[in-house]
Parts: C-alpha cells; sequence; structure tokens
C-alpha cells in the first residue's frame, strides 16, 4: 500500500490562513489601543475587554501556522523560511502572553475604580434627590401660613351666608376655631403640617434609600463579574501563549545546537 504524503498545499494554506489570523488580530489591538483615553476608566476597560475576547484568534492562527510548518517537515525538509516563521510566531506568542498577563491586573483595578465613582456618584445623585425632597417639604410648610388664611377666609363667607344647616354651622364654627387656634400657635401649625407631610416625607425617603443600595449593589456586582469574567480569561490566555511561546523558543534553539 502505497503511503500518503500530506500535499505542500496544505501545508501553505494553513501557514497562509495562520499568518493573516495573527496580522489581524495585531491590527485589530493597534487600533483597540489608538480608542484609550487614560483619563477616562470606560475606555481602558472598553480596550482590555476586546483584546481579551479576541485573544483566541492570534492563538488559533499560531497554532495552524506550526500545523502547516509541521506537515511541510513531513514531506519536505524544513526551510529557513519556514524556521524565520516559527522563530515569529513564537516570539509573537511570548509578547502576547505578557500583553494578556499585565491586562489581568489592569483591567481588575480599572474596573474596580470605575465601580468605586459610579457609586460615588449614584451616592451624589440620591443625596441631590434627598434635598430635593427637603426642599419641597419646605416649600409646602412655607405655604402653610397661606393656606390656612385661605380657609379661614372660606369658612368665614360660609358661615357668614346663613345658608348652613344648624349641624353642619356647628362643625363649621368648630372647624374655624381650630384655624383660629393654628394660626395663632405658629409652632402648632407647624407641628399640623408635619403630621400631613411627614409620612409621605418618609416614604419618599425610604425608596430613595431602597433605589440607592439596589443600585450600588447592581454596579458592584457587575463590576466584580465583568473583572472576574476578563481577568480570568486573560490569566489563562497569558498560560497558554507563555507555553506555546517558550516552548517553542526553547525547542528552536535547541534544534541550532
Amino acid at each position: 500500500m502505497k503511503a500518503t504524503t500530506p500535499s505542500p498545499w496544505i501545508a501553505l494554506m494553513l501557514k497562509l490562513v495562520g499568518s493573516i489570523l495573527i496580522l489581524t488580530s495585531l491590527i485589530d489591538y493597534l487600533t483597540l489601543f489608538t480608542t484609550i483615553d487614560f483619563q477616562t476608566k470606560q475606555t481602558i476597560i472598553a480596550f482590555t475587554t476586546g483584546v481579551v475576547d479576541r485573544g483566541f484568534i492570534p492563538l488559533l492562527g499560531i497554532v495552524l501556522v506550526n500545523l502547516g510548518v509541521w506537515i511541510e517537515a513531513g514531506s519536505s525538509a524544513e526551510g529557513q523560511s519556514s524556521a524565520l516563521l516559527r522563530l515569529g510566531v513564537f516570539v509573537i506568542a511570548s509578547i502576547l502572553g505578557l500583553l494578556f498577563l499585565l491586562v489581568v491586573p489592569w483591567h481588575v483595578m480599572t474596573t474596580r475604580d470605575a465601580a468605586a465613582t459610579e457609586v460615588e456618584d449614584i451616592g451624589k445623585k440620591a443625596a441631590a434627590l434627598k434635598t430635593q425632597v427637603d426642599t419641597q417639604v419646605q416649600q409646602i410648610k412655607g405655604q402653610g401660613p397661606q393656606q390656612l388664611e385661605a380657609q379661614l377666609s372660606e369658612l368665614e363667607r360660609v358661615i357668614n351666608s346663613g345658608q348652613l344647616p344648624a349641624d353642619q354651622l356647628a362643625q363649621a364654627q368648630q372647624k374655624r376655631e381650630q384655624l383660629r387656634k393654628l394660626k395663632a400657635d405658629p409652632k402648632a401649625l407647624d407641628a399640623e403640617l408635619e403630621a400631613q407631610i411627614g409620612p409621605r416625607r418618609t416614604q419618599e425617603l425610604e425608596k430613595l434609600k431602597t433605589d440607592e443600595k439596589k443600585a450600588k449593589e447592581l454596579t458592584q456586582g457587575n463590576a466584580m463579574r465583568a473583572a472576574l469574567r476578563t481577568g480570568l480569561n486573560s490569566l489563562l490566555l497569558a498560560i497558554g501563549y507563555i507555553i506555546v511561546g517558550w516552548t517553542g523558543l526553547r525547542q528552536l534553539l535547541s534544534d541550532r545546537r
């Protein structure tokens, strides 16, 4: 039976496709790097996340190149060009391994800082809303004497009209006396307004507090998940690239001895 020899065309295609994957990834990484604004944490997070999400593509390219070289070596003597190609991809693998290793703390710390800033902003917005509620309460209290005067005037008009039945007239007169007492005692009026407005203000403040707590927990949770996901993926990619790159370089050096 005649043994099958791998086609040189297959080896060429594997090396070509692998090289294209590596080069396009490096161009993509450089393009992503130009989008970084080091004063804006979100652009750094977008860069590190984008690099890690695309991290398997150059690794696949490196595997394809080495597979093509291996097939080529099985069908003919390995040329100088193939040796240089292997050296190039192993150097790139080593550099990418260090890059992904550096991305781990960079991404985690940036994500943590961005989450802390966002949590601080949430606290500031919540404080502003609480101040707004208190301001509205004070405005309502400030309008209390005017509203009291309007109610007294209306009661006086109704009572003096003589159109109320006896039972309703007595109730109106009793209400008038209560309002006169409140008018004569500002502290009592303030206490009355507080009794009316207080529960609603407490309800609004409790809702703001709950919303603030949920927003902070959501922000911190999302940041932690994003940091873990990208950080662990970057660490795994770093390990893979470093093993491939350093093992390959050591093998090339030993072959030359």
